[in-house]
């Protein structure tokens, strides 16, 4: 018997089906599908109900998911509309991507200024042509930003945006007409760039850049004479709409070589088989950072220290790796890692902190002097705010390219400060309270050796080498606060040269442990007993020739 009919409707309203209505295996045709028993109405292939699953998803369920999908079908039209707007169809196979559409194809050779309005205000190109001249030379262009020193700003970034000017690739025609340009933003263009060519050269022109398309690639342009609108490459618009800092050269401090140099003089601080600067004629440290202005000169007569370091009152022997380190901003170069500010104002240098700078360093070599002054800025980066002399700009320098700066005034000195070999002296005497040791030195240059007498008494002089080098090794504590005392021994070298005079060395006793260490009567710190012991000791061995242990 044939189970009676139930409408549709109430089939579904009661959310089952009858087991009658299930049909049974043997009604099935030979072409029936089997169903995966997991499967739902929502999972299964062709949307067929599994032959186990009895449920159907109540009417009002399927309705609302007919709903939302036809909204979702919605949606997706209108973004699909809107895109397809800003984004037009390609006409033919000739506008893919995949070609090159020239937009206008000629040589920065021929062009002779660019004016650029857009988003940083107003840059003028201008280009200064060379002609060729020998059979194997040809012209070239010198490009300059007009309002700027040719040395702040970089040739090739200039280059560059003219270069993107003269031949100028789309990437796409997005329009054959421009009857709706507004809608590329052409109502409010980004940028125009005005190019004029030299005389016989060509038509001048203009190129104007709209918004960007809405994934990035590129930004529409319009040019004169043309009636498409294109799709240029956003870098190719990034090379010419940039703001004047972004051309700047980076080398902000460049290392000479003796080829560069004009003047003879000033060969001699040249190394002159590789061609570099060898040494320094003077180097000057100053700036709020330091207690005072320190000034560094070479040395040629001293064989163990390398610079004297002129402290105004008095003078310390400069320690070689440190001063080298400051050398090294004009042997090295120096490169910056960004340009703050191009022409500052009085209102930038102290927004940089560069009115009164941390430091301030001039290296001079005859006419040859550069001077940094330099302030740390942006701590967080480690990036010090620095200014070249010549240079009317405000760059950003590394703190790794200016590590020297970290270094007090103190790190620049050498660790011992009486530092002369013996032979510089013809006579050295000793006060120890109430004894004297005097002697008397001659220096043979034959053979680089010296006698030394006392009173007329010849003594060994390898003694005497050994404890005068207890004189070269005594290194002052600089930090020290200083109080009077007795002098307690006192030390007076004479030099074989009568211009020098005579060097005075003193120490004054602070406490039972402590001395206050004096050359030519200037206080250079403290030193202990351990040093101050041997001077006392080992006078007595030298006059008894008795040993003395190397210090």
């Amino acid at each position: 018997m044939v189970p009676e009919k139930k409408p549709i409707d109430s089939l579904e309203e009661t959310g089952v089906l009858n087991e009658t209505d299930t049909p049974s295996d043997e009604n099935k045709s030979e072409s029936s599908i089997d169903f995966d028993e997991n499967s739902t109405i929502l999972t299964m292939e062709n949307g067929m109900q599994s032959k186990n699953d009895n449920k159907v998803k109540p009417l009002y369920v399927r309705r609302f998911y007919t709903v939302i999908a036809l909204a979702l079908v919605v949606v997706i039209f209108i973004v699909g509309t809107v895109v397809i707007n800003l984004l037009p169809e390609k006409e033919d196979d000739t506008t893919t991507t995949s070609q090159t559409i020239f937009v206008k194809q000629t040589s920065s050779l021929n062009i002779e200024k660019i004016v650029i309005n857009g988003s940083y205000g107003k840059m003028v190109f201008n280009s200064t042509k060379t002609e060729a001249t020998g059979s194997d030379a040809v012209a070239s262009a010198v490009w300059s930003l007009e309002g700027y020193d040719a040395d702040l700003i970089a040739s090739s970034s200039v280059n560059a945006a003219a270069d993107n000017l003269a031949t100028i690739y789309a990437t796409r025609i997005m329009e054959t007409d421009q009857s709706q340009k507004d809608l590329y933003g052409f109502n409010k263009p980004l940028l125009t760039a005005e190019v004029f060519m030299r005389k016989g050269k060509g038509e001048n022109y203009t190129l104007t850049i709209g918004d960007s398309a809405p994934d990035g690639s590129g930004y529409y342009a319009i040019i004169t004479g043309d009636n498409n609108i294109y799709l240029v490459a956003t870098a190719t618009v990034n090379s010419f709409n940039k703001k004047p800092e972004e051309l700047a050269d980076s080398i902000i401090v460049d290392t000479p070589t003796i080829e560069d140099i004009s003047k003879k003089t000033d060969k001699k601080y040249f190394d002159e088989e590789t061609g570099s600067l060898a040494t320094y004629e003077s180097i000057e440290i100053s700036g709020t950072k330091y207690t005072k202005k320190a000034v560094f000169t070479p040395i040629k007569d001293n064989e163990f220290v390398e610079c004297n370091v002129d402290l105004g009152s008095y003078s310390r022997y400069g320690a070689p790796d440190t001063v080298n380190e400051l050398f090294g901003i004009l042997t090295n170069g120096l490169v910056a890692m960004d340009t703050y500010v191009l022409k500052p104002t009085a209102a930038d240098v102290k927004k940089y902190r560069l009115e009164n700078p941390e430091a301030i360093v001039t290296v001079k070599c005859g006419s040859i002097v550069v001077k940094v002054k330099a302030s740390m800025y942006d701590k967080e980066n480690n990036l010090y705010a620095v200014m070249v002399d010549g240079r009317n700009a405000i760059y950003a320098v590394s703190g790794d390219a200016l590590s020297m700066l970290n270094y007090s005034l103190e790190d620049f000195y050498y660790q011992f400060v009486f530092q002369e070999f013996i032979y510089t002296f013809k006579n050295m005497k000793v006060e120890i309270g109430n004894k004297t040791y005097d002697f008397d030195i001659k220096h043979d240059t034959s053979n680089d050796s010296f006698t030394a007498t006392s009173n007329g008494k010849q003594i060994d002089d390898a003694l005497l080498a050994t404890y005068y080098q207890y004189f070269l090794v005594l290194s002052p504590e600089v930090k020290s606060s200083y109080t009077d005392g007795e002098t307690v021994l006192k030390a007076t070298f004479t030099y074989k040269s009568t211009s020098k005079g005579q060097k005075v060395i003193e120490l004054v006793k602070q406490s039972a442990r402590r001395y206050l260490m004096k050359i030519d009567g200037v206080s250079y710190g403290i030193v202990s007993s351990l040093d101050f012991d041997p001077l006392v000791i080992y006078a007595d061995h030298v006059m008894t020739n008795q040993g003395i242990p190397e210090p």
